[in-house]
């Protein structure tokens, strides 16, 4: 939604994760079209199953130069695989690959796991890493704690890997909250706009 507001180019989104059951952005296709956002996703658009083969669709977001294309991997191994059938249509120049963590999260609760868990995406992919994004979070429950935790981390991943953070991201709720926040890195206020049109 945040690209939206600033290109008028058409933009798709592939949706590649068959893991997560939190959000995917297949569920939520009737609204982003509304958008003018196309969702592409597995063989059956309407089920909720976790299915690994995704459309060849896929294929028009390196095909069709004049439109933004988002491939959202899910940051667990089962995406980066079924990226690999696209690899060789990808531009490297003209690609970004953000290694977005939450250090809440098991395998990237400290500096070694999410080191080791960007390197594994890095060589499933044949891509590298060239973005780091900081979303550590407990849903509501997240605290001033959480975010630094999270920094901490990307920026020991940054320095080992010479990659740039781009930025750390909070919930609108919790900014609104807590609008004196200081982090370290340029804030992502996100907007679960989504959610509540639903």
């Amino acid at each position: 939604m945040y690209i939206r507001n600033y290109t008028s180019k058409n933009i798709y989104i592939a949706d590649l994760d068959v893991v997560n059951p939190y959000f995917r952005s297949r569920e939520h296709s009737s609204y982003l079209e509304e958008k003018n956002i196309k969702v592409i996703g597995s063989y059956l658009p309407q089920s909720g199953a976790d299915i690994p083969a995704v459309s060849a669709e896929v294929y028009s977001i390196f095909d069709k130069k004049d439109v933004i294309g988002i491939i959202d991997m899910g940051g667990n191994s089962a995406g980066s695989l079924s990226f690999a059938s696209f690899r060789n249509n990808a531009d490297v120049n003209e690609t970004d690959v953000f290694f977005v963590f939450n250090a809440n999260r098991k395998e990237n609760s400290t500096f070694e796991l999410a080191l080791g868990y960007l390197i594994d995406i890095e060589s499933v992919l044949g891509l590298k890493v060239t973005g780091i994004i900081n979303n550590t979070h407990l849903m509501d429950d997240t605290s001033f704690d959480d975010i630094e935790k999270g920094e901490i981390i990307a920026d020991k991943l940054s320095k080992e890997k010479n990659i740039p953070i781009k930025f750390t991201c909070i919930n609108n709720k919790f900014y609104h909250n807590n609008s004196k926040i200081f982090t370290k890195y340029d804030l992502f206020i996100m907007d679960y706009d989504i959610k509540n049109k639903i």
